[in-house]
């Protein structure tokens, strides 16, 4: 039985090989996520030494390919590991002390950008207090006041008060610091007075080229927001400039139950589109001059503008996960033209994965790098293996051209868009806990809008923005976007547009990906035993539990559930931030409760006493409890949770 089974693996990997490429990226991510799996850090030297240690193993064994092919796979994950406990380290630092109330401090700023309530935020550097401290790392400052002109690489002073990050709120839940450490983030405020701009200590630092571009990118987002009403401006400044922040909480929520989220994230959609009609405009144009279309090769003059174009784009758009994954696919696209070879797609979403994962390990956990590369690795897999089927279904003899181009146009979405919502489901249900039910049904409507009046007028306001001649077509662009935000409002106001589900458990997401990187990655038969990977991770939505019991770290939110499977909140002040993430992830009812309901629950200042035992809050950071089938109680903390880290101590 094992002798076959093997050779049937034999036999597949055989006839597989070709594919054993698409696997570095995976492997790569592998190492990444056992580092941040660990519940303490782990030595630097312990990782130097697994390193020597493969280094001589590698050279005992240079002439046994076999083992030397094991190897380079274990190479590939320990590198993962090292890369990002390399920028961990790098990043770490002591944590910062700050005075517990407001205080005077100056600092030059790094960037600028705008919160969710559409208050102008500095990302503060060189921090000192009047005394003349020096807190080394940035700090995210919201502004009281939105007057005056700031510009990045400028100093500014002003009164105001500093706190440490946001850990976690709830056990499983996203650590918030984690982000912000490996933003370079130590700490986030408020002012409590209008900023002055000041001189910089020494005539302050050269600016450099990331100053420019954020400069032109605050320069395009506060053109679109004078040209603009709020609501078109913001959608507009996330599509032009990356810049999301200043798209409300019910804009936002719109787009999200519509199920056209994506269309705030520069990815794909936007940057494919951008370099295809920068490629055509240039043909189009260079073709109005016989001489040069006839002396030169026009195809590859667009290529590079196209390119060029791609380039300027990500540039100005941020440059966040998507976009840079974009750039690279569409990169080798456009470099597959200037050297009159066909990209394989399949290739190509390994070098961008690859490549992403190598200079920004960090990307891992995001939901943004999950979501775009399980989108764009489910629609290559499809048509890959059914390409010929889907061209014989869509041919049609005798259909009129037109309407060849609307069916082609229906299928293609209604397809594109199922294929790309199965394979970001699991990831929405692990991170925002829900499901757009009528994804489709937006994408169909909005996609015209997107593609034949808001990405053409989007380049030409970006070639003809230097120029000042930008205004008419960024006013056409706000235009598509308002009947895209009609659009996303009417989907999102149907029935259960954005359905409510528990979060998945994190192994049951590790299942899921694995079985589906199987299933895609492999081309011969043995690939569908990712389907028993995939069928138990989802399975795992049966093992989740709504605690009894969930009490935050400053006692200020307590939560019980009730018969009906429902968590009530206390009735209190305070928390917010954390009642607001715990009813994203469970299911709240609206009634309140009181503690004088739970007399089993005693709260003392940081402690907490339930059947017996105390629990230190200051130690769990916020700790859920779950009753067992003989009354008593397990406790489940945050702390638990995300470990003691570089991040999080």
């Amino acid at each position: 039985m094992l002798r076959r089974l093997a050779e049937y693996f034999k036999t597949n990997f055989q006839q597989d090989k070709s594919r054993v490429v698409l696997w570095y990226p995976p492997l790569l991510a592998l190492g990444t996520g056992i580092y941040f799996s660990l519940p303490q850090e782990p030595s630097k030297w312990l990782t130097l030494g697994l390193i020597e240690t493969l280094i001589v193993i590698a050279f005992l064994c240079r002439r046994r390919q076999r083992l030397l092919k094991i190897l380079g796979a274990a190479a590939l994950v320990v590198v993962g590991f090292m890369l990002i406990q390399i920028k961990s380290i790098y990043l770490a630092a002591a944590p910062q002390k700050f005075p517990d109330k407001t205080f005077y401090f100056k600092g030059e700023i790094a960037a600028i950008d705008s919160n969710y309530q559409g208050r102008r935020r500095f990302t503060l550097q060189n921090l000192q207090d009047f005394e003349g401290h020096v807190y080394a790392g940035k700090y995210r400052i919201v502004q009281r006041s939105k007057k005056g002109e700031a510009k990045v690489g400028e100093c500014v002073e002003m009164i105001g008060r500093i706190m440490p990050l946001a850990k976690a709120v709830v056990p499983g839940g996203y650590q918030f610091d984690r982000k912000s450490y490996f933003a370079g983030l130590k700490g986030s405020g408020f002012a409590e007075s209008r900023w002055f701009k000041i001189d910089c200590p020494n005539g302050g630092r050269h600016k450099t080229f990331s100053a420019y571009i954020a400069d032109i990118r605050q320069k395009i987002v506060d053109r679109i927001t004078a040209l603009l009403p709020p609501d078109e401006a913001a959608i507009t400044a996330a599509v032009i400039a990356g810049e999301r922040s200043l798209i409300g909480q019910r804009l936002n929520e719109q787009y999200r139950d519509s199920g056209l989220a994506h269309f705030l994230s520069i990815s794909g959609l936007h940057m494919s589109m951008l370099a295809g009609l920068m490629f055509f405009l240039v043909r189009f144009i260079l073709a109005l001059f016989p001489p040069v279309a006839l002396q030169f090769d026009t195809k590859k003059i667009a290529a590079v503008m196209a390119l060029a174009m791609s380039l300027i784009y990500l540039l100005i758009s941020g440059m966040e996960i998507p976009a840079q994954r974009a750039f690279i696919m569409t990169s080798v696209v456009l470099l597959g033209v200037l050297t009159d070879r066909r990209a394989i797609s399949m290739q190509t979403i390994a070098l961008a994965a690859f490549l992403v994962l190598l200079f920004n390990p960090e990307v891992l956990t995001s939901a943004s790098f999950q979501m775009s590369f399980a989108a764009v690795l489910g629609l290559i897999a499809f048509y890959e293996k059914v390409e010929s089927r889907v061209r014989k279904f869509l041919h049609i003899d005798g259909m009129n051209k037109w309407l060849r181009g609307i069916w082609l146009y229906i299928i293609g979405v209604v397809v594109s868009d199922f294929i790309a919502s199965l394979m970001t489901l699991p990831f929405a249900v692990y991170h925002f806990n829900m499901v757009a039910l009528y994804t489709t049904l937006g994408n169909f409507m909005a996609g015209p809008i997107i593609g034949l009046i808001i990405m053409p007028f989007v380049l030409l306001s970006l070639l003809l923005l230097p120029l000042g001649l930008d205004a008419p077509f960024i006013k056409i662009v706000g235009l598509g976007i308002k009947w895209v935000n009609d659009i996303t409002a009417w989907v999102a106001s149907l029935p259960y547009a954005g359905y409510q589900v528990p979060s998945m458990p994190f192994w049951g997401l590790l299942l899921i990906v694995i079985g589906g990187l199987w299933l895609m990655l492999w081309q011969e038969k043995w690939r569908l035993l990712g389907w028993f990977g995939i069928i138990i991770g989802v399975m795992s939505l049966l093992t989740v539990r709504v605690p009894d019991i969930m009490i935050s770290a400053d006692t200020k939110a307590v939560a019980f559930k009730n018969s009906e499977g429902r968590l009530e909140l206390v009735a209190s002040r305070g928390a917010r931030f954390v009642k607001s993430v715990w009813q994203s992830k469970y299911p709240f009812a609206e009634t309140r409760t009181s503690l004088k309901d739970h007399p089993e629950l005693s709260i003392n200042e940081h402690k907490i006493t339930l059947s017996g035992k105390t629990y230190d809050l200051d130690q769990t950071l916020g700790i859920s409890f779950y009753k067992n089938a003989d009354g008593s109680f397990s406790a489940e903390t945050v702390r638990d949770t995300i470990g003691y880290r570089l991040w999080n101590k």
